[in-house]
């Protein structure tokens, strides 16, 4: 059985961004796919553009990818640790 790896990362009005960021840790985790599973969360802090949708998008296309939605922005410190909480 392989080991699971949690990628916790937060957004906020990164709707050019996030794309970018989820191809990256796609990439570096493929290599790594023959000793551990993954996955990648991302909780949108209240983003006021379409962060989102495209979140959303990328969640529909890999089930690797998961989302978190806060009804307010917590901040790039505290939105990780609630995301590590939902993990468990």
């Amino acid at each position: 059985m392989k080991k699971k790896i949690s990628i916790v990362s937060s957004a906020y009005n990164e709707e050019g961004n996030i794309r970018e960021l989820y191809k990256q840790v796609k990439k570096q985790m493929e290599m790594l796919a023959d000793k551990y599973d993954y996955e990648q969360i991302v909780l949108d802090n209240a983003s006021t553009d379409g962060t989102l949708n495209v979140l959303r998008q990328i969640a529909a296309e890999d089930k690797n990818f998961k989302v978190i939605v806060n009804a307010r922005n917590f901040g790039h410190i505290r939105s990780p640790y609630y995301g590590i909480l939902q993990c468990r």
